[in-house]
């Protein structure tokens, strides 16, 4: 079953129940994935990556792409 029948399907079994029971469940299950902040997910080394890539930009640490074209041309001479 691809995703967007599982969704369907589940929608629907959503949609026929009257067991608040079981909708209070699902609302729980639900809510608790809406709150998760992809942040919070990343492992921290990659967060501190992008928070010094951050920090670079502030700065001004940053080169801009016809920089870095231009200095890959003379180095790999292409």
């Amino acid at each position: 079953m691809d995703i967007q029948a599982l969704k369907i399907d589940i929608v629907q079994k959503i949609l026929s129940t009257n067991n608040p029971g079981l909708l209070s469940r699902v609302n729980t299950i639900l809510k608790k994935e809406v709150d998760k902040d992809w942040w919070d997910q990343l492992p921290l080394e990659v967060q501190d990556s992008i928070l010094e890539g951050i920090h670079d930009i502030e700065e001004g640490n940053i080169f801009t792409h016809e920089q870095v074209i231009q200095e890959a041309k003379q180095k790999y001479g292409f």
